[in-house]
């Protein structure tokens, strides 16, 4: 049994390939919007066909992210998981924070008197948080994966798994249960507690943002 045990960990602290694609992935979410951007710098005739490809390529990796869980969900250890699902849902903390900001102003200048708002802030809006859940889908083969395995193996209770898996699909709510999970494990402990403090910043600067911006 002590050998089972002492293999397992082994297992998991060992370096894996798919930690490179949860990585790969965290930046493309990053790197998509920039090159957007510049693509739109440098326009040319086929500006069309590569912009329609970059605001595909989440949604394919998504695709990619998937497949490559499935085809390992029984071939490594759920710690595997849980590393995959911190660097992309703590890698994008930023994302979400700066994206959110951006969300809540466009909301606010759409009761500004300029009417050209009215049309292009709800606009924004939506288009933001579509791609924002499109970039979370992406972590959910890991977590769900994750989650599914501790809740077998009696790491977790089958409460907090099944809160867990549903919080998946929910903004900030889905890093928050992963979170707990993590410091109930004893995984990751100081960088779980890092990017709690700076998660607790960020709302209440958040907060304070859209309180300063209505007055």
């Amino acid at each position: 049994m002590e050998n089972i045990q002492t293999n397992s960990m082994e297992k998991s602290k060992t370096f894996h390939p798919i930690y490179i694609l949860a990585t790969l992935y965290m930046l493309s979410i990053y790197l998509t919007p920039v090159l957007i951007m510049l693509l739109k710098t440098y326009d040319n005739d086929d500006a069309t066909l590569d912009y329609g490809f970059l605001l595909l390529l989440p949604i394919i990796l998504d695709i990619v992210n998937l497949v490559v869980v499935i085809v390992n969900r029984n071939k490594l250890d759920r710690d595997v998981f849980l590393h995959c699902t911190l660097i992309i849902k703590y890698g994008l903390i930023p994302f979400y924070i700066i994206g959110g900001a951006v969300i809540a102003l466009c909301g606010l200048l759409t009761f500004t008197p300029v009417v050209i708002m009215i049309f292009v802030g709800p606009m924004m809006v939506i288009t933001l948080s579509v791609t924002g859940w499109i970039a979370m889908i992406g972590a959910m083969p890991f977590s769900i994966t994750y989650i599914v395995k501790s809740a077998k193996e009696g790491a977790n209770g089958k409460f907090i798994s099944i809160a867990a898996a549903i919080a998946q699909v929910f903004f900030t709510f889905d890093v928050i249960s992963i979170m707990i999970l993590a410091i109930k494990e004893r995984k990751c402990i100081k960088a779980t507690i890092i990017y709690m403090i700076l998660a607790v910043v960020a709302i209440f600067s958040f907060i304070l943002f859209v309180i300063i911006s209505s007055i």
